[in-house]
């Protein structure tokens, strides 16, 4: 009974969700930078490289925000006391070096991006999300968005137009979410003095810039069409997102109160799985039929 109770803590410490659609992301950059599936050896890599590094950015984030998970997210490992954050600490550490390991196994400029995603997760909640909110939903930004630097790194050995040209669709959506968010645990973070953006300027300001970057996010979603990196099967994910997205933020710019952005995030959280099913197979399909 103890070690089933200890496999599901670190499970749910690594949060295991994330890992997966991070995972899948990765492949599919891969894929789709590779116009096709050449080397599995590498996509392993690649892929236990992600898994590592969540993890371990997941466990070192619940270890310092273990005061503010107690009011918002009290069901989290380390705020329930289900594990120590010394023991938290160690396990990120582990998973931290085991990257770095698979990733020096890549090549150099794989490994370069995980010791910067490595230093910005430790500094992230230690340092940055402690005096400046909205640089930490920055941060946050580049940190989603190196997925398809990553990706981008271990097929063309270099950071190009290519995995450039998704920054802005990955880090909009990623800043706005993190900025909306902010606004649901904006009492446990003013409690513990955590100067996120929507405590600093407002729950009204705060949902009205999280809608904007949401927005940026779709507006810049062609750009790798434009620059020729995808063809005709991106254009159906995109298209799907684009709706979910308005869907989502356009409410919050006509009505920036605090119930409203929860039942935004709401619906958008409960359907967020079918939505990324649905992009998927829109453009697997395609993809199959007339190539990325």
């Amino acid at each position: 009974m103890q070690l089933s109770e200890n496999v599901r803590v670190i499970i749910t410490l690594m949060r295991l969700p994330y890992i997966f659609m991070l995972d899948f992301l990765c492949v599919l950059f891969i894929v789709t930078f590779q116009k096709g599936l050449y080397s599995a050896e590498l996509v392993g890599l690649a892929v236990l490289t992600v898994s590592l590094i969540t993890a371990g950015g997941a466990a070192i984030n619940d270890c310092f925000d273990r005061d503010s998970d107690a009011l918002t997210h009290p069901e989290r490992p380390v705020a329930s006391h289900k594990i120590s954050p010394a023991g938290a600490a160690k396990f990120s550490a582990l998973m931290f070096f085991a990257g770095l390991g698979t990733s020096f196994a890549i090549n150099s400029v794989a490994f370069g991006i995980v010791v910067m995603n490595v230093v910005l997760f430790i500094v992230y909640p230690r340092v940055v999300k402690r005096f400046s909110g909205f640089l930490s939903n920055l941060v946050m930004g580049y940190l989603g968005a190196t997925i398809a630097l990553f990706a981008g790194a271990v097929v063309f050995q270099t950071i190009n137009v290519d995995s450039l040209s998704f920054v802005g669709l990955i880090a909009g959506g990623a800043i706005g979410l993190n900025v909306l968010k902010d606004i649901l645990t904006l009492e446990g973070d003013v409690s513990i003095g955590y100067a996120t953006f929507a405590a600093t300027r407002g729950v009204r300001v705060a949902a009205v810039v999280g809608a904007l970057f949401l927005l940026f996010s779709v507006i810049t979603s062609p750009l790798p069409f434009i620059v020729g990196v995808v063809g005709v099967a991106y254009l159906f994910p995109i298209v799907v997102w684009g709706v979910t997205v308005v869907v989502t933020a356009v409410p919050l710019l006509s009505t920036p109160k605090i119930e409203n952005v929860r039942e935004r995030l709401r619906l958008f959280t409960t359907y967020f799985p079918y939505i990324v099913g649905t992009a998927s197979v829109a453009y697997i399909l395609p993809f199959i039929i007339w190539g990325a």
